[in-house]
């Protein structure tokens, strides 16, 4: 089996790069050193950008309060501590928003009960009065049937 620099030998044949004159300093050219400079202040900010990140997301989370050093480095919990509790702390969201849209599908179909029971009981009343007014129109008097 061939490994992949033999493939990439075997396939492709890479133009020559094309060099520019530059000063020399050391081993590194000028162009270099501007490079890694740009490369690391930009890796810099994106590190702080997300430290940042994570402190803004530590002060949301309960009982995951992280607090930063003159440095900008986090104290008390690691970053990936403080992931890890935002992350148990999204499914505790997740699976109470579950409960409570069950609990509301509930309430629903309870609200959708009461509403034809009120129903059910409206129409009773109606005919106990229709069948009082029969009862009173042939000459029966009416007796307490509640016990009392």
């Amino acid at each position: 089996m061939m490994s992949p620099q033999e493939v990439l030998q075997g396939q492709r044949q890479l133009a020559p790069r094309t060099t520019y004159p530059q000063k020399e300093v050391g081993n590194r050219t000028t162009r270099d050193e501007r490079r890694r400079a740009t490369h690391n202040e930009v890796e810099r900010r994106r590190r702080d950008k997300i430290n940042n990140w994570i402190v803004n997301l530590s002060k949301l989370i309960p009982d995951c309060t992280a607090e930063t050093t003159k440095q900008g480095q986090l104290a008390n919990s690691s970053k990936g501590g403080i992931l890890s509790k935002a992350c148990e702390y999204i499914n505790e969201l997740r699976t109470a928003n579950a409960r409570m849209a069950e609990s509301l599908k509930d309430t629903e179909r309870l609200s959708v009960d009461v509403e034809l029971l009120q129903q059910q009981v409206d129409e009773l009343k109606n005919e106990n009065s229709i069948l009082r007014a029969q009862l009173q129109s042939h000459g029966i008097a009416e007796t307490d049937m509640s016990g009392n």
